[in-house]
Formats: structure tokens, C-alpha cells, sequence
């Protein structure tokens, strides 16, 4: 089992801070810093929402409830009016006074009369900012670290909330304000950081220090970056909260709209906490994968075993060997979180441990049964009957190492296939006598291990992952042939349809999901492909064989030797500190928002969509990572083979849609464990545009992400945009959210003294042109059709061509050929 050290998330854990991978630079350059500084809203606190308009939503059903917003106006009208009324006042402002800082209350002017009590929602807004917002213990950690040593913290904010307002907000979500020196807000100070103003203010209230002592920590470029280099101030870009296309939680939000969004900023948190001594960039992505995908769907059915637990008097609970190795630390570290007494003792089991002593006789079913099993080799197949001595006697010897399906084909002595002979060799009396014997003896040491182990092998109560209840189902079995009367409990994490027969026999077996008929798609995506979960589960130790009495008497379990690779087993050991870490952060934040937040288990669903997302609709590093991970099938053989094996091209000449349709087929035809795994490392973005499609309405989102793969494919990372208006404004937002450059912005309908919104500037295809010829000079590269310094996205879907004629006439005679990226079907 997995040893665990019980650590627990605090903010005043002064070194906390180090294994945040944005803060981490700092650790040798922290007694260089005379002065910290910290944005507020996405750095020092987050909250628990999705996005920050969000909140308005939560203001607009908490009005409802008191009468003081209009009941015709839902809350996700006042959201859109609440937006409008910021961006009224910020026009507004600027138009009066030359700077486009606002506060609260002019926010809330804007409303229209009738709509709502103003002064109240503005009130009710600041709660609610309270009630959403959590310390990030990272931040708040080296604050701590910094007080230690006597240095100054200051808090900069571009907000329409005042300080005192903030100060509020701070103190209601457990920060010491006495910790903090200086506290400026844009809508005090009539302007904000992205011009430097604010830092200015703040060096004119540290006179004594040079700019260079100064480190400012935030999560917008512009703001936090780009506006602290003006005034000479170090900045660290904390990316904790801003996504990009890579992001697990973007893909999560096209597979699925918003998922568990009060604990995404957490989940984000978690996985930025991967500065782990030793831990190499491969482990992190495996790191990431339990914070955010293995570890959300153990802690919800840790908590939901912890539930069962409590509702029913339960002290103790027996996980199944292998997954056990993670799932009993987390079972045990769940249960300290909620306080509960409950004892975990995982069982060492397999089917293949159970298959002979749960046998009544040695039938045609059963031989049909181990007959064809993928992979098993003649030798493997004596063994698991406990009949090795017999086998040389029919000259099966020089055949051991073939597996069963190959036997089909090799003619022996008497002209019959080896196949046969084996079925003939295993029906003989002699044989039968000898496996009724093996069943038996199999079948004692079984049950003295139970009683070895747990005392009262009657009253087990199990949890496994699932699926169809065969281990449970031939544990009771044995039991009952052994003379008692079973009485156990079996706790699953996905069940199968194949539970309610069970029940029907009398079995209290249950799932936290269903897969089979009226489960959940998270449910029967899970069950159709667990390879990897159970893979990232394990130990480096391999699946309970056998048992056997060693010369005291006691009864031990005999495990496989595993032969995986040392990378492989460094990657799994991320993946399952990471899933560990995560329950430290979902504690902190359950504690910090104490009766705020559900607990996982009441939730199921929602708390398997990570993982059902990485299942249904993998990123293609997943695919990859994921796919290469070696899968064994623990039942009779050893045969080792990726979780994506090598599938023939001809399997996919027909696109990705009939090949999912091929991998319906039974495993002798298509051996597909993952199927939308390995149709992601053949078609990369096949699945993410499927539901990008299925989400935008078949609107132009898949469109435009095929014209910048393009772009991306072509090796251009700085483009220029042409276009005008919303669609114009949209490609831009998609062209930066992928990780291209678009410095300017050619818009046939917006003047040059337009003031630029975001990191752009507004020019002619003059000035695009002249100087990009004049760069192409100056470094000596010359002209020609390759050159990106003229590449041109065409945001429209109505003016292509006029565009494009447009472009041309201006480049005409320039010796130049600009290169257009235009959104194609």
C-alpha cells in the first residue's frame, strides 16, 4: 500500500509556497525582495465559479429571494444588463473625465429605473464577492514567508470595488489584514496598473526603494506584466486561473459546459502544486492527470464508501488488491478529513485467486472458458489449473510457451491440432481428478486466509472499482462452499447491468454510478474503458496469483512479477501523488467554505466528467501518454500489451467515424481497449471538433479552429487579423487563447485613434505592409511567399473575396505575395 504522509493546506505553511510551480523562481531571490506586491482577484484569492461574471448570477437569484430585483428579470438577463452596465459607466467615465475607472455604485447607476434597488445589489454584490472568494494558500503562504522576514506586502487591484470594500472581502475569507502594509484600487486611484500608474503610486510610497527591489505577482499580462516592466518592477506571471487551448478544463467545457465549477480554480491550484523534488516534466503531466482527473473521481467515491460507512455502522472496509495500493490511502485520508472512524485493510484477490476454489466441478464452460482467453500460453494454463507436473506425460512440452489461439493451427503426432489435444487431455478422468483436487485445496487456503486475515471471512465488506461483480460474486461463493454463511456488503464504484441478477441471488452488492441500462454516459464510458484507471492505480507489484502456507502456517498471498519499464512506474507514482495532493486541497477548501460546498459524493456524476471527458474525448497527449501505458489483463496470463496496441491502417481508411463503429466488434476481430484513444492518435481533433461542433449549434467555432491549425500547422506564430466587428473580435480572442501573436489589427471600419482594447494595435495594410518589408531589410531576409511578416487572417464569413482583392491591390508592386488564412468548410 502506498505510504502516505498526512500533511494538510495551510496559508501559514511558510514554505507551501515553493511547490507552486509559477512561484517557485523565488525561492533563492526572496531575501533580494524589499517589497512584495500582489494583485488581488484570480492571484491572492479565487473563487469558487467558473468565471467572475458568474458571481452576478448568484447576485441576481440571492435579489429574487429578498424582492429587491425585479422577479420578470432571470438571473441570467441580469448577468448580460450587469456586464452592459459596466461597460455604459466605464464609457461613461472616460468620456467625463478622461480615465475609464469605475466604481460600484456608478456601475449600478447605469441600471435602468424600475429594475432594481441599486444602493441593495450593489451591497449584495460585495457579499457575494465575499461568500464565492477563497485565500489561494499559495500566495497567502509566501505573504507569510515574506512578513517572516519583515518585508512589506502591498495589494494592487484593477477593480470597481473600493479598498474598504476589499478589505472586507479579504477579512471575510480568513486573510489578516494586519499582514498587509498597502492597499491601492484602481477606482481610487483613477487608473489602473496596464499603464503603470498604479505602480508608480506605489514606488511614490516606498521612496527608499529602487524599482528592482520591488517583485509584483498577477495574472494579466498587460496589467501585471506588462504594466509593472514600465515602471522597472519585476513581475512573476501567475497563470494559475487564465486557460489556453492545452487546458484540460477547455476540453472539459466542450465535452461538457462548465464542470464542478465551484472547485475549478481548486482543481487549477492543485495542479500548479507540482514542484516535487526529482519530478521531471513527463511526471508532471502525470501529476496533473491525478490532481485534476484521477483524484476528483476517488474522492467522490471515497466519500460516497465513507457515506455507505457511516449511514450503517461500518468500522471496516476491505479494498481489493491492486487498485487497493492508492484507493486504501485515500480511502484512509477521506475518512480523518470527515472524522470518521473507519479501519481500512485491503484484501489481497483476483479472479484469477478465486477462479479454482470458487469452482463446483470442471466443465465444457469452464474449459471453453480458459480456452479462450487472448494470449494464454499452455504453460500459463497448467499452472492456473495446478496440473504443471502432468503436462509433460502428453507431450505437450515442446508447446508450453504457444498460446492457446495458435495451437489451433500446429498438427501434433496423431494428426489432430494441439488445440484438441489439450481439450482431450484436460476431459480425461485422470485430469479431472487431479483439478477437482487442485479446486479443493485452492479453495481451503482461500478461506483460511480470509480467517487469517480478517477473522469472519462471512461479514466482508469490499470496494473495488467494478464492474460486474466476478470477484465478489466468487468470493461469496467460496465462502458458502466453504461451510458458511455469507453476509457481506460490496461497494463498487461502477456497476454493471449484471449486478441486478446478483441481487436478485441475494448479494448487497452496489455502485456509486450505473453503466448498463438507465446509467449515466460517465458511468458506461468508465466501465467500456478502465485500462488506465486501474494501470494508475497499481502498485509495481502484479496481481494476486495463488495462495500459498508458508512453514509457520501462515498463508500468504503470491503476487506476479511485474516487468515494466522504471519510467513508467515514476509516471504512475506522479499520477497517484498527485491524486493524494488533490485531497489536501479539496479539504482546505471544504474548511474554507464550511457548509458552502457540497461534499463530492452528492454528486457523483458531476465528479466523474473529468475523467469521462479524458475517456471520451482525449487531448491528443492523453491519447498518446495514456495509450503507451502497458495494460495487463490479470486473469490466467501475463500477456503484457499497450493500452492502444498497434492497430492496421486499414482498420481506418474510412475516417474516424466507421472506425468507432468498427471497435463494436467483439475483441477477436478488433482489439480496441480505447477506442477514441487510438482514433485521437490517428485523427488528432477529430473528437474535440465533434462536440466543439455539437456545442457552437454547427456555428463557425469549428471553422476557425481549423483556419488557425492551419496557421499553427504552417509554423506561424505571428499573424495579422483583417476584419471588422464581433466575428473580427471573436477570431482575435481564438487566435490568442492558441498561442498566436496578433499585433495588429486591420479593421476597414475603425479609425487609427481608436483606442485598442487588448494587446494589439489598430493600423492600415500600409503600414502592415511597409513595415514588414522594412523588418525584412533590416534582418537581411529578404522577400518571398513564405514570409509571415504578410500573413493575413481573414475574420469574415460574408467579405472574403473583397478582402482578399483589397490586400492584393495594396501589395501590388511590392514584389511581395502576402499569405491569406481564410475560414474554408
Amino acid at each position: 500500500m502506498l505510504e502516505v504522509p498526512h500533511t494538510s493546506i495551510s496559508f501559514t505553511d511558510l514554505h507551501l509556497w515553493k511547490k507552486d510551480r509559477f512561484l517557485s523562481g523565488l525561492i533563492g531571490d526572496i531575501d533580494a525582495i524589499s517589497l512584495l506586491s500582489l494583485d488581488i482577484f484570480d492571484t491572492l484569492l479565487f473563487r469558487t465559479c467558473a468565471n467572475p461574471s458568474d458571481v452576478f448570477v448568484l447576485v441576481a437569484e440571492k435579489a429574487h429571494r429578498i424582492g429587491c430585483l425585479k422577479a420578470s428579470i432571470s438571473p441570467a438577463a441580469f448577468k448580460e444588463m450587469r456586464i452592459r452596465a459596466e461597460n455604459n459607466a466605464r464609457d461613461r467615465q472616460a468620456a467625463v473625465t478622461g480615465f475609464g475607472e469605475v466604481t460600484l455604485e456608478l456601475i449600478y447607476a447605469e441600471m435602468p429605473e424600475g429594475v432594481c434597488i441599486r444602493d441593495k445589489m450593489a451591497q449584495i454584490e460585495v457579499e457575494t464577492e465575499a461568500e464565492v472568494c477563497y485565500v489561494n494558500p499559495h500566495v497567502a503562504s509566501l505573504l507569510a514567508a515574506c512578513k517572516s522576514k519583515q518585508i512589506p506586502v502591498a495589494l494592487l487591484s484593477d477593480m470597481y470595488l473600493s479598498s474598504e470594500q476589499l478589505r472586507w472581502i479579504l477579512s471575510s475569507s480568513g486573510l489578516d489584514l494586519l499582514s498587509v502594509d498597502t492597499l491601492l484600487v484602481s477606482s481610487e486611484e483613477h487608473e489602473g496598473k496596464s499603464s503603470g500608474h498604479l505602480f508608480a503610486r506605489l514606488k511614490e510610497l516606498y521612496p527608499q526603494l529602487e524599482s528592482h527591489e520591488i517583485v509584483h505577482i498577477g495574472d494579466n499580462i498587460a496589467a501585471d506584466v506588462e504594466g509593472a516592466s514600465k515602471e522597472g518592477i519585476r513581475s512573476v506571471h501567475y497563470n494559475v486561473v487564465p486557460e489556453h487551448f492545452g487546458s484540460l478544463h477547455h476540453w472539459e467545457y466542450v465535452r461538457h459546459g462548465h464542470v464542478l465549477p465551484e472547485w475549478k480554480s481548486l482543481r487549477k491550484l492543485a495542479e500548479a502544486s507540482d514542484m516535487t523534488v526529482g519530478m521531471g516534466e513527463l511526471d508532471r503531466v502525470f501529476y496533473k492527470l491525478g490532481t485534476s482527473v484521477i483524484g476528483p473521481f476517488l474522492q467522490a467515491l471515497c466519500e460516497w464508501v465513507i457515506d455507505q460507512c457511516v449511514d450503517e455502522g461500518i468500522r471496516t472496509v476491505h479494498p481489493l488488491m491492486r487498485e487497493a495500493y492508492l484507493l486504501a490511502p485515500m480511502l484512509e485520508s477521506a475518512a480523518r478529513i470527515r472524522g470518521v472512524d473507519l479501519q481500512i485493510k485491503p484484501i489481497y484477490v483476483s479472479r484469477q485467486a478465486t477462479f479454482l476454489a470458487g469452482l463446483e466441478s470442471f466443465g465444457d464452460d469452464e474449459l471453453t472458458l480458459l480456452l479462450g482467453i487472448h494470449g494464454l500460453k499452455i504453460s500459463e494454463l497448467f499452472e492456473v489449473l495446478d496440473i504443471c507436473e502432468e503436462s509433460d506425460h502428453f507431450h505437450f512440452e515442446a508447446f508450453l510457451e504457444e498460446r492457446i489461439e495458435t495451437c489451433k493451427y500446429i498438427v501434433g503426432e496423431n494428426g489432430s491440432s494441439i488445440y484438441d489435444q489439450i481439450g482431450g487431455f484436460l476431459r480425461s478422468a485422470p485430469i479431472q481428478t487431479k483439478i477437482l483436487a487442485s479446486v479443493k485445496r485452492h479453495r481451503q487456503l482461500f478461506v483460511s486466509y480470509l480467517k487469517q486475515e480478517f477473522g469472519s471471512p462471512e461479514r466482508l465488506v469490499t470496494v473495488d472499482i467494478g464492474f460486474h461483480g466476478t470477484i465478489q460474486k466468487s468470493l461469496e461463493k467460496i465462502v458458502s462452499l466453504a461451510g458458511h454463511k455469507p453476509q457481506m456488503t460490496h461497494l463498487l464504484a461502477v456497476g454493471a447491468n449484471r449486478l441486478d441478477e446478483l441481487s436478485m441471488r441475494g448479494m448487497d452488492i452496489r455502485s456509486m454510478l450505473r453503466s448498463g441500462s438507465g446509467g449515466s454516459d460517465e458511468g458506461k464510458r468508465i466501465a467500456r474503458t478502465p485500462a488506465f484507471l486501474e494501470e494508475l492505480m497499481m502498485g509495481d507489484f502484479g496481481s494476486t496469483l495463488r495462495y500459498a502456507e508458508g512453514e509457520l502456517g501462515q498463508i500468504r498471498p503470491i503476487t506476479a512479477e511485474l516487468k515494466r519499464p522504471d519510467k513508467e512506474y515514476a509516471m504512475k507514482r506522479a499520477c497517484q501523488e498527485g491524486a493524494l495532493a488533490f485531497q489536501g486541497y479539496y479539504a482546505y477548501l471544504l474548511q474554507q467554505k464550511e457548509g458552502r460546498l457540497q461534499r463530492a459524493s452528492l454528486q457523483p456524476v458531476e465528479w466523474s466528467k473529468p475523467l469521462h471527458r479524458v475517456l471520451d474525448m482525449p487531448r491528443p497527449e492523453e491519447a498518446r501518454l495514456l495509450g503507451d501505458l502497458t495494460h495487463q489483463d490479470n486473469f490466467c496470463t501475463e500477456y503484457i500489451a499497450p493500452i492502444c496496441e498497434d492497430v492496421a491502417e486499414e482498420w481506418f481508411e474510412q475516417g474516424p467515424e466507421a472506425f468507432l463503429n468498427t471497435c463494436n466488434y467483439g475483441p477477436s476481430i478488433l482489439n480496441a481497449n480505447w477506442p477514441q484513444g487510438l482514433v485521437t492518435i490517428r485523427f488528432a481533433y477529430y473528437l474535440y471538433t465533434f462536440y466543439l461542433r455539437l456545442q457552437d449549434g454547427f456555428g463557425s467555432q469549428v471553422m476557425l479552429f481549423e483556419t488557425i491549425q492551419k496557421v499553427k500547422e504552417d509554423g506561424v506564430c505571428v499573424i495579422h487579423l483583417y476584419g471588422t466587428g464581433a466575428f473580427a473580435e471573436q477570431a482575435l480572442k481564438m487566435a490568442w487563447f492558441h498561442g498566436l501573436q496578433i499585433r495588429y489589427w486591420i479593421d476597414p471600419h475603425i479609425g487609427l485613434d481608436a483606442a485598442p482594447w487588448g494587446q494589439f494595435a489598430y493600423v492600415t495594410l500600409e503600414q502592415v505592409r511597409d513595415g514588414g518589408i522594412k523588418a525584412e531589410k533590416g534582418a537581411g531576409t529578404g522577400t518571398g511567399t513564405g514570409n509571415a511578416s504578410h500573413a493575413f487572417l481573414i475574420a469574415t464569413l460574408s467579405e472574403m473575396k473583397a478582402y482578399k482583392n483589397h490586400i492584393l491591390h495594396v501589395y501590388e508592386g511590392s514584389e511581395v505575395t502576402p499569405i491569406f488564412y481564410e475560414l474554408l468548410p
